[in-house]
C-alpha cells in the first residue's frame, strides 16, 4: 500500500514537456501561495509587488535568482530591473483585471485560483536540446513568463504574444480546476492530432485543415484546448472570424482548400464547446474576458 501511495505521489508529478515555442505543464495539485521565511523587503518594487500581488491575490512575482527555477540543462536571462514593474503592471492590466470583469464571481475567481508564484525571465528558456520553451505552468501553482526584456512601450505585438502564452498557461489551471471534457475535443478532431514532437512540421494552413487555430493546438487535446481559449481572448474577434470560421471561396483551389473549410466547422464546434464550458462550468464569459483583454491593450 505505501508502495503505491508513493507511485501514486510520482507520477501525479510528471512533467509534460514541450518543444521550441511551445510551454509546459505538470498535472493539478491546488495552487497555494509560497512564501519564503525572510524578512520583508523595503525595497520600492518589492513593496508594490507584495501590495498589487501578494496581499490580494497570494501572488508572489520571482524576478531575482531565476536559476532556482529552471532544471540544470536550460539556461534563462534574468529580467532587468527597469521591465519588472511595467510587466507587472501589465498582468493587471492584461489578465486580472479582464477576469475579475468577466467572472460571475468578481474578484473572488482569481483570489482563489491565480497561481501562486509568477517568475518572470527575461529571455525564453533555452532548452538543452536547441529549442526553447515560452511559458510554463507548473501544477497549477507556478506560472513562467518569459521574454521579458523584449518589453517596450507600445509593443503591442509583444504585449500579445505574451499574454497570449499566459492566458494559454492559464487555461491549463482552469482546466486542472474544472476538468474539461476532452472527450468533447476528441469527437470532434481525435483522429486529427498528430504524434508527439511532430507539431513543427505543421503549418497554420495544415493547423485549420485538422480543426485547430495554431501548428501546437495539434500536438494534443490539452495544447488544441489551450490554444483555442488563449487566441479567442487575444484576436480581434473580426480577425478570428475572417482566420478561423468563415469559409474561403475553394472555386479552383482544389483539394486543400475544401479540407480548411472543413476544419473550420469543426474550429467553430470547439469553439462553441469552450464558450459553453467558460461559461456554464467555470463561470467566465469568454468574450467579455476577449473584449475586456483587447481593450486592455488598446
Amino acid at each position: 500500500m505505501k508502495k503505491a501511495i508513493i507511485l501514486k505521489s510520482i507520477l501525479s508529478l510528471a512533467l509534460i514537456g514541450v518543444l521550441f515555442s511551445g510551454c509546459e505543464r505538470e498535472e493539478s495539485i491546488k495552487a497555494t501561495p509560497i512564501f519564503e521565511l525572510e524578512p520583508e523587503s523595503t525595497d520600492p518594487l518589492d513593496v508594490y509587488l507584495k501590495e498589487e500581488f501578494r496581499d490580494p491575490y497570494g501572488s508572489v512575482i520571482i524576478y531575482k535568482f531565476v536559476d532556482r527555477y529552471i532544471a540544470a540543462n536550460r539556461f534563462a536571462v534574468p529580467p532587468r530591473r527597469e521591465v519588472v514593474r511595467p510587466v507587472a503592471e501589465l498582468i493587471k492590466q492584461a489578465w486580472i483585471e479582464p477576469y475579475n470583469k468577466a467572472s460571475d464571481q468578481g474578484e473572488a475567481f482569481l483570489k482563489t485560483y491565480f497561481p501562486g508564484e509568477i517568475v518572470i525571465l527575461g529571455s525564453p528558456l533555452f532548452n538543452g536540446d536547441g529549442t526553447i520553451t515560452l511559458g510554463i505552468a507548473d501544477s497549477g501553482v507556478r506560472v513562467t513568463l518569459t521574454q521579458a526584456n523584449d518589453y517596450a512601450p507600445g509593443n503591442t505585438a509583444w504585449i500579445v504574444q505574451t499574454f497570449r502564452t499566459l492566458h494559454h498557461e492559464f487555461a491549463h489551471i482552469v482546466d486542472q480546476n474544472f476538468n474539461f471534457d476532452v472527450e468533447a475535443f476528441y469527437n470532434i478532431s481525435g483522429d486529427d492530432y498528430t504524434s508527439p514532437g511532430t507539431w513543427t512540421q505543421e503549418n497554420l494552413g495544415s493547423a485549420i485543415s485538422r480543426g485547430m487555430v495554431t501548428p501546437y493546438g495539434t500536438s494534443a487535446v490539452g495544447e488544441d484546448f489551450a490554444e483555442l481559449i488563449a487566441y479567442i481572448i487575444t484576436t480581434d474577434p473580426a480577425v478570428f472570424e475572417a482566420t478561423y470560421i468563415t469559409p474561403e471561396d475553394c472555386t479552383g483551389q482544389g483539394q486543400d482548400c475544401l479540407d480548411r473549410n472543413k476544419g473550420r466547422e469543426r474550429i467553430q464546434e470547439k469553439y462553441d464547446v469552450v464558450v459553453k464550458y467558460m461559461k456554464e462550468d467555470v463561470g467566465i464569459d469568454l468574450l467579455t474576458l476577449r473584449d475586456e483583454f483587447l481593450n486592455s491593450i488598446n
